[in-house]
Parts: structure tokens; sequence; C-alpha cells
């Protein structure tokens, strides 16, 4: 086969490019021997350039890692701490005060029950005014008289919180004035019962109840109302201020009921003098205020508590007590009657009274029911017949 010098040459070649290849330090050598031939580079496309954003030179800080914005994060969060300190220390001062209130107002209701109490026993006295009452009445006001005497020491050592300073005063006042009440009430029915004419020892022992009687009304002037009006402008609504009554009834205080008692207490319920009745004037239902008529049909609403007011009046010479008023109702679809009763305290001579009686249960019916009143009869009565009235009621 004949040699060509082109084989010398390329012999040559290779020897130089193994030489440089082992003197290239790290130079990964290759598996497979490079192609002889040398392929020209093909140029790629010339890229179009974009355009750059400009982006702000320093490269300063966002708002939140300003130190303005920190500081006002700062501001924002003492500001919230502030609010929640300052309504959780309202909350706990709103709760300490209502917490004053309820035990103030416990204190002062305990006061006024145990007075209240000593009222309704000499009420009940004065209204039934018998034999037992006669033989028991100079120890009972004495016992009336220390207990209230001890009530009275307990109000005022009732402690009040700042914003009934005022008030707490006329409750003070008020448990003072029937203290001095029941004081002198004792020696003036004494001597009534002793003295011969029953007016002049009458208009003592009015004075006295009169007294008794106003320690209600300073009360409920003085005291209720604006201790009321308190809780109302601060918003409190689960707190009530006690109320305060002594007498059963205001006319226990006048004259004339003394001069009864005083009467009574004299000669026993057996003593009667002079003209005695009452009436029945008539009866009212509440609350649509229709008189009822006693010749005709009358038309109501049914409920299970009727309510009735029923109008008395003595047509005697002589001041009556305990007037008994009674109620009774015969409905269709209850066989049993129902009866309902209470007591007029007192009743002056041509005096009209009236007293509300409820608790009367109808349904209903096609049938009518009928309403019988009855006021009285007092001691001595004679006539009775205008005691009594008769009512056809038909419920719807």
């Amino acid at each position: 086969m004949p040699v060509s010098f082109f084989d010398d040459d390329e012999e040559r070649i290779d020897a130089e490019e193994e030489v440089t290849e082992k003197r290239r330090p790290g130079r990964r050598k290759s598996g497979a021997r490079k192609s002889k031939e040398r392929k020209p580079k093909e140029r790629k496309p010339r890229k179009e350039r974009e355009p750059k954003e400009h982006k702000p030179r320093g490269g300063g800080p966002t708002f939140g890692q300003s130190p303005l914005a920190r500081v006002l994060i700062i501001l924002v969060a003492v500001v919230v701490l502030v609010l929640i300190t300052s309504l959780g220390i309202k909350s706990c001062l709103n709760s300490k005060r209502v917490g004053e209130y309820r035990d103030y107002f416990a204190a002062v209701d305990g006061v006024v029950k145990d007075s209240d109490a000593i009222g309704a026993q000499l009420s009940d006295m004065f209204m039934k005014p018998d034999e037992t009452v006669r033989q028991s009445l100079e120890g009972k006001l004495g016992e009336f008289q220390a207990s209230s005497d001890q009530i009275l020491e307990r109000a005022k050592a009732v402690k009040a919180p700042d914003q009934f300073k005022k008030e707490n005063e006329w409750f003070v006042a008020s448990m003072q004035i029937r203290a001095r009440g029941l004081k002198g009430l004792q020696p003036a029915m004494l001597n009534a019962l002793e003295a011969r004419d029953n007016q002049a020892g009458a208009a003592q022992v009015s004075h006295e109840m009169l007294i008794l009687l106003t320690s209600d009304v300073s009360y409920d002037e003085f005291y209720y109302q604006p201790a009321q009006q308190v809780l109302k402008d601060e918003d409190i609504t689960d707190i009530k201020v006690p109320q305060a009554k002594f007498l059963k009834d205001p006319a226990l205080a006048s004259q004339q009921t003394a001069v009864s008692v005083l009467d009574r207490l004299k000669g026993g319920t057996t003593q009667v003098s002079g003209l005695h009745g009452v009436s029945l004037v008539g009866v009212k239902a509440k609350p649509s205020g229709m008189t009822l008529a006693a010749d005709s049909d009358n038309s109501l609403k049914a409920s299970d508590s009727l309510t009735f007011e029923v109008e008395v009046e003595n047509q005697g010479e002589a001041t009556e007590s305990d007037v008994l008023v009674a109620l009774t109702l015969t409905a269709p679809g209850r066989p049993t009657p129902q009866k309902v009763d209470g007591r007029i305290p007192t009743i002056a001579p041509g005096e009209r009274r009236t007293i509300e009686l409820t608790g009367l249960a109808a349904d209903a019916g096609g049938q009518p029911a009928l309403l019988r009143a009855e006021v009285g009869p007092v001691p001595g009565e004679a006539n009775t017949q205008n005691n009594v009235g008769e009512y056809k009621i038909a419920f719807s």
C-alpha cells in the first residue's frame, strides 16, 4: 500500500496534541479522540437587549423597617394597653361599687322589715280592738317602743356609700320619727282609756298616730324615690330600694278611728251605741272600669285572675272598724263557688271607701256566671238588705 506524505503529517499532529493534553493540569481526558475535523462554530442570533428596570438608588428600608414606623407601632401598642388596663380597672371599680350598693340596701331592708312588722301588729290592734287587745295593750305598746328604739340604733349604724349619704339621713330620720310616735302613743292611749270623753282622748291618740304615718311619707318622698333615681342614673337595674309601710291604712291615724277604737276598748265588742250600718254602693270590674249592673247581663273577658273594686258606704252614726267585704263567683264549668274577701280598717259616718279584691277565675262559656258581693254586717246593724248585690256576667 503506498504511503502518502499526508499520513506522516497526521501522525505528527496527533503526537503534538497528545503532548499538549498531558501538559494541561486538571484537564479531564476525553475517553474518545476528538474528531480530526473541526467544524466551524455556528453563530447564534444576537438577542435584543431588554430595557432594565430602574431601581431606586440607595436601597432604603420599607415602611415597617423605618424608625418612624417603629415609633408609631410602639405608640399604638401603648395606647391599646392603656385602654385595656383602664377598662379592666373600671370594670373592677364598677363591680366593687355595685357590691357596696347591694350590701347597703340589704342592711336597710333588714331594718325596714323589722320596723314594718311593728306597724303591722299595731294596725291589727286598731282594726280589731277587742277585749284581748285591751288586756295586753299596755305591755304591747311598751314592747313596740323598746323594739323601735333598738331598730333606730341599727339604722344609725348602717354605713351608706358616698352616693347615698344625703338620702341615708332621711332613712335614719324616718326610723327616728317612728320611735318618737311609739314613745308618745303609749301614754296617749292609757290616758284616753281613763278619760270619760273619748273625743279629747282620741285627739291625742290621733296626733301620735299621725306622727307614725308621717314616717311613711318622709321615707317615700326623701329616701325611696331619690335613691331609686340614683340607681336609675347609674343604669343599675338589678338592685331595688326597699319600700316601707308602717300603718296598713292611713285612716288608722284619723280622729274618728281613734274614737271608735277607744269606744270598743272601753266597752268591749258588745257595747254599741247609736245607729250602725253599712251598705254596698257598687262593684266595678278592672281594668275595664265597667260598673256592673244588677238588673241586666254584664259582659267581661274571661281570666284566671279577675279583679273587682267594691265600694262601701257607712250609713250609720259611728265609725266602723274592720268591715268585712266578700265576693263569691259561681261560674259554669267550675262547680265549686269561688270566694275572696278583704276588710276595710275603718270607715267614718257618711264616708265611702273602696277595696280591691282579686283572685277569682272564669272561663269563656255560653251560660252566664253569678257574682255575689256582700259587705258587713257591722255590730249593731239592724238593716242588712242593702249589704248584698248579685250580678250576672257573661264571660267571653
